[in-house]
């Protein structure tokens, strides 16, 4: 085992993915023994898998007939901390589209209840987390808990099949389903990227979760949030196809034009929703004011002084998304 681990780190130091696709079976055949050493306290073996794992820059790199390993014994109870590490950080590289049970659903999530949180790992759960919600089969059988991964801001790398089959139209109707705006807006900010693509289906469903779950004006956080993401998307973006090819060398300049549009379009949506979100409270704090007497024949304030007062009432207003009542002036 000691002479495939080196051939295989010889592999991953030429820089060369060719090489190491044509040795995936033999990388998921020896992800057994490699787990199986890792809770003998020795990580070399494990370590060289998941480099080789990642190397190559592909989705669902691991063999399919992973499937078939007794997942349950290879994570139980008696499994040692950094198995179940290695396990998690190993996850978004299995194809979960291939016939995965629920039972590896089960071993996953269990094992990431258990493991530390680092940056790292919060990454690959929410990889996974993403890419297994679009699957119909093991949909229901994500723990509830689960989607509070999001919340933490991991980032993802550039090529990962979370975000790519986490932005189908029915993982956005399971997120948009859970009713939080916080696990809301913590999922656009991951699939929201400059390294994907969006379907014309689900920029018409976000398109609409915009206008249907984000206006109003109890929104404003979050709209904002979301604003600022797209602005740096679309910075991203205007650097070109040299800059991004540096990260996806399958980029072309096509891809880059197609982006432009569709994360464009979103960020108008948003601007449209907040700006009739600023004209409500406008609206709503214009008949505020009137009953206190401060405003004119003209529609302007009578004393100026009296601004601070008015601003801090928008101000408490727009934070809350509420109004008080105001009785009419005598």
């Amino acid at each position: 085992m000691g002479l495939i681990a080196q051939k295989l780190e010889a592999m991953i130091s030429a820089g060369n993915p060719g090489p190491i696709c044509s040795k995936r079976k033999a990388i998921t055949a020896l992800f057994p023994y490699a787990a199986c050493q890792e809770q003998d306290g020795q990580h070399n073996i494990l370590d060289v898998c998941l480099h080789a794992a990642r190397a190559p820059k592909q989705r669902g790199f691991l063999w399919y007939r992973i499937r078939q390993l007794p997942i349950s014994e290879l994570l139980n109870e008696e499994s040692s901390a950094s198995t179940k590490q290695a396990f998690i950080l190993m996850s978004p590289h299995i194809p979960w589209g291939w016939g995965m049970g629920p039972n590896w659903v089960q071993a996953w999530a269990t094992a990431a209840s258990t493991v530390p949180y680092t940056e790292e790992i919060g990454q690959s759960v929410a990889d996974v987390l993403l890419h297994i919600a679009s699957d119909p089969s093991l949909q229901s059988h994500i723990p509830p808990d689960m989607w509070s991964w999001l919340k933490k801001s991991p980032s993802l790398p550039p090529v990962c099949a979370g975000r790519y089959w986490g932005s189908k139209p029915e993982v956005i109707n399971i997120v948009q389903g859970l009713g939080d705006m916080e696990t809301l807006t913590a999922y656009l900010l991951l699939v929201w990227s400059e390294w994907e693509w969006l379907t014309p289906q689900a920029t018409d469903d976000m398109c609409g979760l915009i206008r249907g779950g984000l206006s109003g004006i109890g929104m404003g956080y979050y709209r904002k949030e979301l604003l600022q993401h797209l602005d740096h998307v679309l910075g991203q973006l205007e650097l070109g196809l040299d800059h991004l090819q540096q990260h996806d060398p399958s980029l072309n300049e096509g891809e880059i034009q197609e982006r432009q549009g569709i994360y464009g379009q979103l960020r108008e949506v948003l601007l449209e929703v907040d700006k009739e979100a600023i004209e409500l409270l406008i609206c709503k704090c214009s008949k505020l004011v009137t009953p206190f007497g401060l405003l004119n024949s003209c529609g302007q304030l009578k004393d100026p002084t009296q601004c601070l007062c008015v601003q801090s009432l928008h101000f408490c207003s727009f934070m809350s998304g509420t109004f008080p009542t105001i009785p009419p002036a005598p």
